[in-house]
């Protein structure tokens, strides 16, 4: 048996890439910081930058409808791939990242006075969920 389930919850660490493709699926990138429960020698948490991809219109759908932006909290679920690519020199690399089935806008970035960016509280009913998965019958498992 075999489970590739992850779920992160953190802060974007910079405005969602959508891009649209010649065939017209959409994609969307974005990291996500996520503070370790610990302090380093110097009293610092260490930060994970953790990349995350998401395919489908809806998923750029949600994002634009959602305003999501640098520092705003999100809860994601999906599952770990690995990428392989050539960087400039032509040199074989290998990553990971997370490719997002569902994701939850959970705070927006509060601005320096204190007061919410934009929105205030995220309503609790608006999620991103790949559709592939939302029946049962279609689990690939």
């Amino acid at each position: 048996m075999s489970l590739n389930v992850v779920t992160v919850i953190g802060r974007l660490g910079g405005n969602p890439e959508i891009m649209m493709f010649n065939s017209g699926t959409q994609r969307i990138r974005f990291s996500i910081a996520v503070n370790r429960d610990y302090k380093d020698e110097d009293g610092n948490r260490p930060i994970d930058w953790i990349p995350v991809i998401g395919w489908g219109k809806g998923c750029a759908n949600y994002a634009t409808a959602t305003h999501l932006a640098k520092g705003d909290e999100i809860c994601i679920s999906g599952r770990l791939e690995n990428t392989h690519w050539q960087d400039e020199n032509g040199k074989n690399c290998t990553g990971f990242c997370i490719n997002v089935d569902r994701m939850y806008l959970t705070s927006k970035k509060r601005s320096k006075d204190g007061a919410s960016a934009e929105n205030a509280q995220p309503k609790n009913d608006v999620a991103y969920e790949n559709p592939a998965y939302a029946d049962e019958e279609n689990l690939p498992f």
